[in-house]
């Protein structure tokens, strides 16, 4: 069996299977990327804006303010939320893009879905992808 022997200031201190340390190093390692993963997948996506007026609108979702100063956001946890050509806040249930015309907003059917656009300009969504709607946008008054 090989081993390794640890000297520090000319003082013998412990012979360590070489094995051991190989199994110590690969399972810190492991370790090292569970508790990351674990901080980094845990997160909140709830937002809060402030409108026009310093009233506090929040949603599950990400918040944008509109062309008159109001506050909405997507209903859906991970759902986005984007301003569309007119100024208008338009929601989805996944991420939302809009494709080389930037005529639509176009989202993932799915919560927490991710949209991306293709290098021809069209939208491609994990899912499929849907329509970007104000009916899938709330707004509510954050709470003290």
């Amino acid at each position: 069996m090989q081993c390794i022997i640890f000297v520090i200031d000319k003082k013998w201190i412990g012979v360590v299977p070489i094995k051991f340390l190989i199994f110590f190093r690969i399972m810190t390692k492991i370790f090292l990327f569970f508790i990351l993963f674990i901080l980094s997948a845990n997160y909140a996506i709830a937002d809060c804006r402030t409108d026009k007026f310093g009233e506090v609108y929040c949603g599950k979702g990400k918040c944008e303010i509109d062309k008159d100063g109001k506050v909405l956001c997507s209903k859906y946890r991970y759902g986005d939320a984007v301003i569309n050509k007119y100024g208008n806040v338009v929601c989805g249930k996944g991420k939302c893009r809009t494709g080389q015309d930037f005529n639509d907003y176009f989202c993932s059917k799915i919560e927490d879905g991710g949209a991306s656009v293709d290098h021809f300009g069209v939208v491609k969504c994990y899912g499929g992808c849907e329509q970007a709607s104000s009916s899938m946008c709330e707004s509510e008054k954050g709470i003290k």
